[in-house]
């Protein structure tokens, strides 16, 4: 594991690198930084001073001590006052990193866990209606047009409904295999449109992977999961 083997048994069956050289030529994966801030809400709570304070991941984008934020999908902004990551105080966070935000000139009412806190001059998109590619799981009732579910998109959850099956595909190659089909059963794969009780934020999954996934939920059994395609 930590030096190459001397035993002429293993040099028989095994000439690579050993463990510790493998995980030496890890790549870290790419923050991604250059893109708009989105900040997914966790938690809510009452900081020591004037303000509020909300925890969550920053998925994309930085933030910084003195910056306007936009809270969606309220579309109300919002001063960051202070900035915290692992209890300590700091000026900047970045993608990837946890933190809590201590939010000026705005109302504590007027933002909940799963709202996202975007960059102003590019806001998150805002919506009540998209088509995904969803993964259908071992359900036990065949999905089909109506079907009710609840969404989870990062701390978001979400009552919603399928309201379209736009067609079935081929696992393997996305193909088209039926179009309109009049159910799903488990294992299959297909082209779909949801619609969520109120708007929300979502992303495209090819512009921004973190806000572009979801689950769907049924009684507390996870049915399905998707990828945006299309906001509509």
């Amino acid at each position: 594991m930590v030096e190459a083997p001397v035993c002429t048994n293993l040099l028989k069956w095994y000439k690579g690198p050993t463990l510790l050289e493998v995980i030496d030529k890890f790549k870290c994966p790419e923050r991604p930084v250059s893109k708009p801030l989105r900040v997914s809400v966790n938690d809510i709570y009452k900081g020591t001073g004037s303000g509020f304070c909300v925890s969550g991941r920053v998925e994309t984008g930085m933030v910084q001590v003195g910056d306007k934020v936009l809270v969606q999908p309220q579309n109300e902004t919002a001063l960051v006052k202070a900035i915290t990551i692992d209890e300590q105080s700091s000026q900047k966070a970045f993608a990837g990193d946890y933190i809590s935000v201590t939010l000026a000139n705005f109302d504590q009412q007027n933002i909940a866990i799963g709202y996202i806190l975007s960059d102003p001059t590019s806001p998150t998109p805002v919506s009540s209606k998209f088509e995904a590619r969803i993964v259908v799981f071992n359900t036990s009732v065949p999905i089909t047009r109506g079907y009710p579910v609840v969404l989870h998109i990062q701390s978001l959850s979400e009552q919603a409904v399928i309201t379209k099956l736009i067609a079935q595909l081929n696992k393997s190659t996305g193909d088209i295999v039926k179009q309109r089909p009049r159910c799903l059963l488990k294992n299959s794969n297909a082209m779909v449109i949801i619609e969520t009780s109120k708007p929300i934020c979502i992303e495209l999954y090819r512009d921004m992977k973190e806000l572009g996934r979801f689950m769907l939920r049924v009684s507390g059994v996870t049915i399905a999961a998707g990828l945006i395609t299309k906001i509509m």
